[in-house]
């Protein structure tokens, strides 16, 4: 199959282009800038706000794998507008898109979740098939931000004593692979294991031969803490998103469990 590709190059998006690859697909690497990307992946052009750009860049292709970078201005609503438009100009049989985090069920007045919960709302209008799939929780490459995780401590605006579901992005690759053969409308990956934030600590730990704690703070250290990696806005966004979610939105029937354990991805 051919496939298009948003986010080709992230953190997420890659682990996407390597395993279609693999998998022995064609892959379009759709972004304003791609390079870097595996051999075999075609460079493709394209920019989120321009959805005329998008139109050239899906045009004969099997499926499009939907991933919106991060943002929490307005722009976001122009990206998945311009992604609507396009998809609706072309005819796609297949269209997943990742929602990257949490899964919204509705409108919160916050563009990161709004724009995503447009995308859930309106795919099935523009596409045959839709599928939407993102991490139950959060992503195991939180942990490598500099921001979250030092020589000594993991410090996250989350309780210590909750169990999350940690989940590697391989994991979620792995499951958009799947989803071409086997489609759904909805899938939630999660880790193989619920970790407590001690829990997290300790698989660091030992990983790393050195004691590293937990430490739980608040939407403010959060916030000022990922400013110099990230900028204030960005920064301001990322801190108030943990204060949106809420766990009683994912539902249960949606979650297919990962493979990596945390031990297994800390070592890679």
């Amino acid at each position: 199959m051919i496939i298009a590709v948003h986010g080709p190059t992230g953190v997420q998006g890659a682990p996407v282009v390597s395993q279609l690859l693999a998998a022995g697909h064609e892959v379009r690497a759709v972004a304003r800038n791609p390079r870097d990307l595996p051999p075999g992946a075609q460079p493709t052009i394209a920019d989120l706000t321009n959805p005329d750009s998008l139109v050239a860049a899906y045009q004969g292709v099997d499926a499009v794998v939907v991933q919106l970078p991060l943002g929490f201005d307005n722009g976001m609503h122009t990206q998945a507008e311009s992604v609507l438009k396009a998809l609706s100009t072309n005819t796609i049989d297949h269209v997943i898109f990742n929602t990257s985090g949490p899964y919204p069920s509705r409108t919160r007045g916050i563009p990161f979740l709004d724009a995503r919960f447009q995308l859930i709302r309106d795919l099935p209008g523009v596409t045959p098939t839709a599928s939407i799939i993102g991490p139950a929780a959060l992503y195991n490459e939180i942990l490598a931000d500099p921001a979250t995780t030092t020589d000594t401590e993991v410090r996250l605006p989350l309780p210590a004593e909750m169990p999350v579901p940690w989940t590697a992005a391989a994991d979620v690759a792995s499951a958009i692979v799947d989803l071409l053969a086997n489609p759904v409308p909805a899938q939630l990956i999660a880790g193989p294991e619920d970790l407590t934030g001690p829990d997290v600590a300790a698989v660091l730990s030992e990983v790393r031969g050195r004691e590293i704690r937990w430490r739980t703070i608040d939407l403010a250290e959060h916030e000022r803490l990922m400013t110099p990696y990230i900028g204030a806005e960005l920064a301001a966004g990322v801190a108030g998103s943990f204060a949106v979610v809420d766990a009683d939105e994912v539902d249960p029937g949606l979650i297919r469990l990962g493979r990596t354990t945390l031990r297994d991805w800390a070592a890679v």
